[in-house]
This record gives structure tokens, sequence and C-alpha cells, in this order.
């Protein structure tokens, strides 16, 4: 899949030959240096701040229940400084996705806060809002039209699923943002979206005529902040002409080198090389990757395989109520008859509650073990030897609080004082860390859809046009030049150097085990969506890269035996010389963010990885 990059134009902008984009955090609300905001505008100039406000990554709970994924008071802190920046230095400022999961009440909530914070200030600004939920009755026609497909290896979507929804979006794609910056709003307000759409708007809008490609896979990197710095930063600023783009990181003491910015694709994808999207699939098989500085780097070469165009749409809908209950068991004996145990308190709890069997789909009652399998459950490869204490976390689903809280209250009590073979220990079997003895957990969701619409017109979204404040007040002291006060000038620490000694070096004759860790600069497990569980493994040589490679130990036999897989869950198996990088993908054993989930963000996966042995030939 190569080619030369396809151009876009677009009868609207100023043609400009160049932007500059900057991104002050992987998600609104989670905090950044103000004082490296202020240096992307004031030293660099930039001409549009652009943010990502959420994803699935936290599960349903958002969508489903309208939840936003940080307080009000950290969109305060978060935005202050932007809304300041729009006002004295005239950037623009684009949000997707607002408020996590991006329903029209996340849209709302955040235009509520900027309209305060705007009014504060006395400013007078232009504020466009996009919204992007789609109404049941919309999906259903979809559906009966075949015009909806399964997103990945999940079933399609069933009609009984949209109708238990409580809420349903749709990542809309470039071409709303790109409507509403005709009208030249100073601030954008965007409901659910894929992430790099706001960026593929602005440049287009901006330059006029850009390599798509360009921007997307700009755009692919910068929503994520300065994570693909190093180390790790937040504030990172992206100059784009027509068919390349540059970043640089900016906080002094962090860098971007080729082989960070080419790892940072394989970040939370289920694979790195081609990343699909509203209208076709980027290819970055052939990008180019050059340092032109200590700190910043300079991307080319992304191509684009043109599809239809469909948006991702995402439903959720609450299921009932959790209680949860927590504490320790030390006993010996306990601990090893631990399964028998709670299984015969489990039937106990069902004797006083038979709801648990009759209607096992609305009430459910289940147990973790932390210290024994709890991360992993039925994909953990590692025999539990020599468990001494466990942490047994009981978990209840009903229809409502008060029925959750009655049956984890009778499960509580039946660990605390359930008899066992061979005990001896009879005033209790369960520490309990404090009170409340049970917590009311509150609503549960799931995901109900994660599926592809296709789309006849992608700008059809409504978009809403305001003046916020007062703009006879606001004019005198609108585009005021900010001082470079804003701005640190402390210089950076040393940097190591871009081709460090190889990790194998350190090893070779030790005659001591080397494990992959050993060698890879990253080790890690992340979501890829809802349904899939994504692996990487980055080294920081080529002879680490070739060295591991050659031992062929990251193959399939590897992949399923590690998390108890088929070869029908392995979506995606493979080497990226880019990257110096393994990935592997494979299917998620439960639904993110379901009842009964055991690590929701999926970053708690890779433990098989952190104990492979990589020294034959050592």
């Amino acid at each position: 899949m190569t080619g030369v990059p396809v151009f876009e134009s677009v009868a609207q902008g100023q043609q400009w030959d160049t932007v500059r984009i900057i991104t002050p955090s992987p998600i609104l609300g989670y905090g950044y240096p103000e004082e490296d905001l202020w240096r992307g505008v004031v030293e660099h100039h930039a001409d549009a701040i652009i943010v990502d406000g959420g994803s699935t990554d936290g599960g349903p709970d958002d969508l489903a229940l309208n939840h936003t994924v940080v307080s009000r008071e950290m969109y305060e802190r978060d935005l202050a400084p932007m809304v300041d920046a729009v006002y004295q230095h005239g950037v623009k400022l684009l949000i997707s996705t607002a408020g996590g999961a991006g329903p029209a009440a996340h849209v709302d909530f955040l235009m509520e806060i900027i309209t305060d914070l705007i009014n504060r200030k006395n400013y007078a600004l232009k504020v466009a809002t996009i919204y992007s939920d789609v109404s049941k009755e919309t999906v259903l026609q979809k559906l009966k039209q075949g015009k909806i497909h399964p997103c990945g290896e999940i079933e399609q979507l069933k009609a009984e699923d949209v109708e238990r929804s409580d809420a349903i979006v749709c990542q809309i794609g470039h071409e709303p943002f790109l409507k509403a910056l005709a009208d030249e709003p100073d601030i954008v307000i965007g409901g659910r979206a894929y992430d790099p759409a706001p960026f593929i708007a602005y440049c287009l809008h901006r330059l006029g005529k850009v390599s798509h490609a360009t921007a997307w896979h700009m755009g692919k990197i910068m929503e994520c902040g300065g994570i693909c710095a190093i180390p790790k930063g937040k504030v990172i600023l992206a100059t784009v002409k027509a068919d390349n783009f540059e970043l640089l990181p900016m906080d002094p003491n962090t860098r971007c080198t080729e082989l960070s910015v080419a790892a940072h694709t394989l970040y939370e994808k289920t694979r790195p090389d081609l990343l699909s999207g509203p209208g076709g699939i980027l290819d970055i098989t052939d990008a180019r990757y050059e340092q032109i500085s200590e700190r910043a780097v300079r991307v080319s070469g992304a191509v684009i395989q043109r599809k239809p165009t469909a948006f991702k749409l995402e439903g959720a809908c609450q299921v009932g109520y959790k209680t949860v209950f927590l504490g320790g068991i030390r006993d010996p004996i306990l601990i090893k008859g631990i399964e028998d145990f709670t299984q015969k308190t489990w039937e106990m709890t069902a004797r006083m509650f038979p709801v648990l069997k009759t209607e096992s789909k609305r009430h459910k009652l289940i147990w973790k073990f932390y210290g024994k399998n709890a991360v992993m459950a039925e994909m953990e490869p590692t025999p539990p030897d020599n468990v001494h204490e466990i942490g047994l976390y009981g978990e209840v689903l009903a229809p409502t609080q008060r029925l959750a809280n009655a049956i984890a209250n009778c499960a509580r009590v039946g660990v605390l004082h359930g008899a066992y073979p061979g005990q001896v220990a009879t005033a209790g079997n369960f520490a309990s860390p404090g009170t409340p003895l049970e917590l009311a957990a509150g609503p549960a969701c799931e995901f109900t859809i994660y599926h592809l619409m296709d789309i006849d017109d992608p700008y059809d979204f409504p978009i809403q046009h305001s003046i916020v404040g007062d703009t006879a007040a606001g004019a005198s002291s609108r585009l005021k030049p900010a001082t470079n006060g804003h701005v640190a000038t402390n210089g950076h620490a040393p940097f190591a150097p871009l081709k460090p000694t190889p990790a194998i070096d350190a090893h070779r004759g030790s005659g001591k085990p080397v494990l992959l860790p050993d060698l890879a600069r990253v080790v890690r497990s992340k979501n890829s969506g809802p349904h899939e569980l994504t692996f990487d493994v980055m080294f920081a040589t080529e002879e680490d890269y070739e060295y591991v490679k050659s031992l062929d130990v990251l193959d399939a036999e590897f992949v399923k035996r590690s998390w108890r897989a088929t070869d029908s869950d392995i979506l995606a198996l493979m080497w990226f010389r880019p990257a110096l990088a393994w990935k592997c993908t494979i299917k998620r054993s439960w639904p993110q963010g379901s009842f009964g989930e055991r690590d929701t963000f999926g970053t708690a996966q890779h433990g098989p990885l952190m104990s492979l042995r990589v020294d034959r030939g050592l």
C-alpha cells in the first residue's frame, strides 16, 4: 500500500504555507505546565491550540451516565490560560470529544465553563459548538439498510442493543470542524470525534492545500500531547507544511527523537503501520523520520488508501447497581482452600437471594483474589505458588442499589464467619480495612455499540455559532499582546546520546539469566478500543532489536501460551522496524468496563513479557 501523497484543496482559509499547532495535554483537564503553553504561544507563535477531551478508555460510564472525565475545577484550570491565549494572541482553540465521551450534555457543559471564563475576563469571543449525538431511530434505520458493520472482530449489531442504549454518539471526522471553521470562530467545542479530526480540519482550513495524510499523521501523534517525547511530556508544538510536519516539545528538558516519534503509532493501536479512520486507512509503512535538531523531528511520507466514509458509533447503557467489599485473608489453611470456600459462600448467599440463580443476568456475585490471579484471571499463565496473603474483593450487581447492598452484606458476613475444613481460627476469617464494611459503588454500565456506520454526508452534523461576552466592552483589549513574562527561560539538562550503547553488551558472557525488560526500553499493555488488548515491546538500539527478533521467542505459540489465546484471538503479530518494536494485539477476554472488569485500561496485562528469558546465545 504505497503511493504519492494526495493533496486536498478547500475553498476556505488564507492559503498559508505553514501553520503552528500546540497541544497542551493528552486529555483536556489532565493538567499541564502553564509556562510551556505560553512558550508555544509567545516564543513559537502558535496559530492554534487543539486538544482532545476524552476517549472510551475509562469505560462506558461517562457516556451512559453523562459523567465527565474530570471535575469542573480541573476543566477551568486547564481552559483559563487557553482562553487568555485566544483573546490576547488571536490563536484558535479547538476541542474534540468534549467532557470525555462527547454527548451533547458534555458539549454544553464545556460551553458553560468557557462562557463563564470569557465573562469573568470581560472578553468577547465567537464560539462554535458541534454535536455528534445519533438517535436510536437513525441507527435502527441504518441497521435495516445494511449500513452498519462491526468495528473489528465483534458481532454484528442487534436491534435490541440499540434499543437498550442510554446514549449513542458518533466519532465524526474532520468535515464538521472544517465547516465550523468557515465562519472563523475563535473557539470550537466538538462532540465525540475521531482524535485527529480537528487537526486535519485546521490544516485544511489554513493551508488551503495540504496532504491529507500529512495532516492525519500529525494529528494522530499530536492528539496525545507530548507522549511522543523523551521523557514523556505534556505540551508539544507541530509546525505543519503541505507535505511534512515537525514536532518540538515545549518543555526544554524533553525532546523528540526519530525513534520516539515513530514508536508513538504503536500506542493503543491494533497495528502501528495501518491506521483505520473515517474515509480510509493511513499507511505509514514508508513514513520518514528526520532528526532536524537536538530536540525536534521532521516527519513525512505517509499515504492514504481511500475507502467509503464510515463513522464509528459508540453506545452505552446502565445495567444495574454495584456494591463492593474488600478485605484481607492471611490464614494459610483458608488460603489453601479459598476457591471452595468462596463457592460455598456464594451458594449460601444464593439460598438467601435466589435471584442469583433464577435471574443471573441481572443479579451477580463475583470474587477477585488479589495476590492470586485477580489481574489476569483465566489468562494468567503463572501458577500461584507460595501465596501467603489474599486481598478478597467481592462485587455484586443488582437492579437496585438497596438489593445490591443487601446481597453484598450477606456475602461479606458469610466470608467473615463461614466455616471451612481444618479451621482453627474461629473468631473470624476476614480483615476488613475499615468502615463502611460494604461500599455502594453506584450505577454499573456497559458498552452496547461499537460499530461503523456508513455516512452519506460527513458534514451533516448540527453546528451552533454564538458570540459570547460583551462585544463593546471586550473590543478595546482584543488581541492585546501578552508579555514574555509568561515564559520560563530555564535551560535543559544534558541529553543522553541519540544512539545509546546496546543493552546486550552488558550481558554478553555473564552467564546470568537475561529477561526481556533487561534489553527492552518499553514493555507495556493497553486497550486498543473496548474489545482489544495490545502489547508493545520497544528497543533502544538496532542491535537489541535484531537480537531478540532472531530468537523467534515472541511468536504465536508464546502469545497463546501466555494469554491462553487461540489462533483466532490473535489480531496482529508483527515486528515494526521503524520503531524497533514488536507488536501483538489480541481479543479482550471480557468487554472493557463491563461488570467484573479487572483492568479497565488494560495496562497490567503485560506480566508474561516481563519474565520471558532472552539469553540464548549470550
